[in-house]
């Protein structure tokens, strides 16, 4: 495995600088711990980079934040030393770019005072210090603009000895302000403990950031996201999208056979015995696993959630291959078979767009389903599990609603993944029309499929 360290470094320097930096990062590493990762690592390849992902994720990694961060670590760390040059030269440059940036802030900070008994005037700077003048410099230029002009009328009505110090209190106040609203934004200060050592300070600062703009991807309208956002925000669908996959296919049934401890059963039936556990209970796989039907919303209402309806079913027809996609508007299309043929997304994106005759119309949910169980009524069983993607709004929707609830009879669990944002669910009567016949969520940023996914998708 090609690593980021000289070649004289041992693999003992190595794992504790990596260690060292996901403690950084905040991972909870006992030394038992660390040990474990080692002998993990003694019974993989240790030149195979992703069995050594894999076993240190496995020994490491408590939650689904932590591997989060080792994943961002790993990448960072163990990397060719081309691209650590690359990082070393990428990272001062945006140091020298900070540097002048907070000098810019302190020209911007100087005052001229007039002296109350009317000597010549003397030059003061607010002493604010290096974080609080770069939370200064990162503020937006008319937000600039206005504390400085509340600074300049300060200065001049304080006309007595040593001001500065009464309104930089009064200055840091609003930057605490600042500093909480960029953290929102993404762009406020990494919150990371750093060493002070160039090069895993370079890993620290790579990951902080790479988090902050995944973080940033998550939680924005899906609608909103740039043509610069969509490389990364197709590499998050469809890591979701086969989350979502196994966790659909996931179940298990309750088994005499040692394949998989069923904790709960356990725990309960040795209760009698104060807690030791004299018996074992088992879960196994089921043996079948459910069909997937995905029915998209294309409309006219829709439109500006197109690529990602088009990307998630993208997603998950490449993770399951029990799937069926329709995508509907007036009129229901199945375009499964576009799925099939493992071209590459923009490609076949152009091509569903435009040949359908049903992007961009009216909706008319009722008929899509009637047209879904009359042609293709061999999917509907009690191993289907349906997800609607649709903002609910439709002609007839109480005729949909009842088309729907037959439907429900027929499959094993309906979700709906509602676009339209929660505070307009009270003025738009379809959602609680068909909120009675499936469990619907919103469901407009990754952040949300992410959740849904995690907590909500498997009752």
């Amino acid at each position: 495995m090609e690593s980021s360290t000289p070649l004289h470094d041992t693999f003992e320097n190595n794992f504790t600088r990596f260690i060292h930096i996901l403690r950084h990062l905040g991972l909870r590493i006992s030394s038992a711990e660390a040990v474990d990762a080692i002998n993990a690592l003694i019974e993989v390849d240790i030149l195979d980079r992703s069995q050594v992902r894999t076993a240190l994720m496995a020994t490491l990694a408590k939650s689904s934040d932590d591997r989060v961060i080792l994943d961002q670590a790993f990448r960072s760390f163990f990397i060719t030393p081309e691209e650590r040059s690359y990082r070393t030269a990428r990272n001062q440059e945006i140091q020298e770019q900070e540097a002048q940036e907070i000098r810019a802030a302190e020209d911007e900070l100087k005052y001229e005072v007039e002296d109350p008994e009317g000597n010549d005037s003397r030059e003061v700077m607010v002493p604010l210090t290096e974080e609080e003048k770069g939370i200064y410099a990162k503020l937006p230029e008319q937000n600039r603009n206005k504390l400085r002009d509340y600074l300049q009328k300060q200065f001049q009505s304080n006309p007595v000895n040593n001001p500065e110090q009464l309104i930089a209190n009064m200055v840091r106040s609003s930057l605490n302000y600042w500093r909480h609203y960029l953290k929102l934004q993404g762009d406020g200060p990494p919150e990371v403990e750093y060493t002070g050592e160039a090069e895993i300070d370079e890993v620290l600062r790579e990951v902080v950031e790479n988090i902050r703009d995944e973080e940033h991807l998550m939680y924005q309208d899906i609608q909103k996201l740039t043509e610069t956002d969509m490389p990364a925000a197709t590499v998050l669908i469809n890591k979701l999208s086969r989350r979502l996959a196994t966790r659909i296919a996931r179940r298990y049934h309750r088994s005499n056979k040692r394949q998989r401890l069923d904790l709960r059963r356990t725990i309960r039936h040795n209760i009698r015995y104060g807690g030791t556990m004299f018996r074992l209970k088992y879960r196994s796989r089921r043996v079948q696993k459910p069909k997937i039907l995905l029915i998209c919303d294309v409309s006219g209402s829709m439109a500006k959630y197109a690529g990602f309806v088009l990307q998630f079913m993208f997603g998950l027809s490449t993770a399951v291959e029990e799937i069926e996609s329709f995508i509907f508007s007036e009129d229901v299309e199945n375009i499964t078979g576009k799925f099939e043929q493992k071209r590459p997304f923009a490609e076949m994106m152009s091509e569903i767009i435009n040949l359908s005759e049903s992007w961009g119309k009216g909706t008319d949910f009722g008929k899509a389903l009637t047209v879904i169980s009359e042609k293709h009524g061999e999917i509907l069983h009690k191993q289907t599990f349906v997800i609607v993607v649709s903002d609910t709004k439709t002609l007839n929707a109480e005729k949909a609603a009842y088309q729907l609830s037959v439907l429900k009879k027929k499959v094993k669990d309906i979700v709906w993944l509602n676009t339209l944002p929660r505070r307009m669910w009270p003025d738009t009567p379809s959602v609680s029309v068909f909120g009675r016949h499936c469990r619907m969520f919103e469901c407009n940023t990754l952040a949300h499929l992410d959740k849904i996914m995690r907590t909500q998708m498997i009752k």
